[in-house]
């Protein structure tokens, strides 16, 4: 009898071992990360892996990041953050400008010479973030917002070493606002998401384009556009507003040691790191452009960027009027985003 027992009772301890063991792998949450980008972006291999390694390893592997770049889930680069909001992807990496007029706060680090290094101005662009745009962000949880290393103009055929060469190119540009800015100049303006750009760019419907130098090279289009363009000085002539969200009912579905999890790995110092990571992956890559002698490099001075700077102004001004009809308070705005990355350029020099 006292067998019989001994042996039911090793039997239940058995069961509840192997119940409990199944338990925690069914707990297991698998968090599918999808972006525009290409495999080999500096974002992905440089910050988002090191991201999801990180969740993996401090929720002892309770939850499972799976990144799914170059949109392998489907959709179009505009439908990510949407994708995000609804539920379709747990998290998305994406351009605020690729949903147009939903975000018009975010708009003032979209303007003319507004950024200073990828560093600074993603820090920038977060505290900036949750300061005026939280109710923005209902449906996410913005695990960052961010913003890459400056931009410059990159151009097949034509050299652009001065803003009368603008002139009559067609150009891409990411947001509103350059397109306003480019429009000023005399180009014909063309929105387009980044994966387009390549088949544009070879197929001659665009004359060039304004990325970072990093994601030019990801996206594999500097063999084709080889004149590129700099704007010397401490701001340099774009950027764009990013945002790294996770569905808000996903989030509340954690416990709260995985909400935690999460939140240890969300927030202004993420933001620099992604920052820090474009800095770093821009250089290299203007290091090995300059390296393979292919491609002209075209620097323009700050003393000469005086039409350049006519035409940001006119389309600064252009935005603070379009804000104030909206109801937002423009100058308000435009004021606070520039003295943010100010602020942050000072802290990390």
């Amino acid at each position: 009898m006292m067998t019989t027992k001994h042996t039911l009772a090793g039997l239940l301890l058995l069961s509840g071992l192997t119940l409990a063991s199944t338990g925690q792998a069914q707990d297991t949450v698998t968090l599918r990360l999808h972006h525009f980008a290409a495999p080999t972006t500096p974002v992905q291999k440089q910050y988002l892996e090191p991201w999801a390694k990180r969740i993996e390893e401090q929720s002892d592997g309770a939850i499972k990041v799976e990144i799914f770049p170059a949109m392998q889930l489907g959709g179009s680069a505009n439908s990510l953050y949407d994708q995000a909001k609804d539920g379709v992807v747990d998290i998305a990496w994406t351009l605020l400008s690729y949903t147009p007029n939903r975000f018009p706060a975010s708009e003032a680090f979209d303007l003319p010479f507004m950024p200073t290094t990828g560093e600074a101005t993603s820090m920038a662009a977060h505290e900036y973030a949750m300061t005026h745009m939280q109710d923005s962000f209902q449906g996410v949880y913005p695990i960052a917002v961010f913003a890459h290393t400056p931009g410059k103009i990159h151009t097949k055929g034509v050299a652009v070493e001065s803003a009368d060469d603008v002139q009559g190119l067609t150009l891409r540009a990411p947001s509103k606002a350059m397109n306003g800015f480019f429009a000023n100049l005399g180009a014909q303006a063309v929105g387009m998401p980044f994966p387009q750009i390549p088949e544009a760019i070879s197929r001659g419907v665009i004359d060039g384009f304004s990325l970072p130098f990093e994601s030019a090279s990801a996206l594999g289009v500097l063999d084709v556009a080889q004149n590129h363009t700099f704007f010397d000085g401490k701001h340099g002539l774009y950027t764009a507003m990013m945002v790294l969200a996770m569905n808000q009912d996903k989030y509340e579905s954690l416990s709260p040691e995985l909400q935690k999890v999460i939140d240890d790995n969300a927030g202004i110092q993420e933001a620099q790191r992604i920052g820090h990571v474009m800095d770093e992956a821009e250089e290299a890559a203007i290091k090995d452009i300059a390296a393979s002698g292919e491609g002209q490099m075209i620097h323009i001075a700050e003393a000469n960027q005086d039409k350049w700077k006519t035409a940001a102004d006119e389309t600064i001004q252009q935005w603070i009027s379009d804000m104030n009809a909206a109801g937002f308070e423009g100058q308000a705005l435009y004021d606070d985003a520039s003295q943010l990355v100010e602020k942050y350029t000072k802290q990390t020099q």
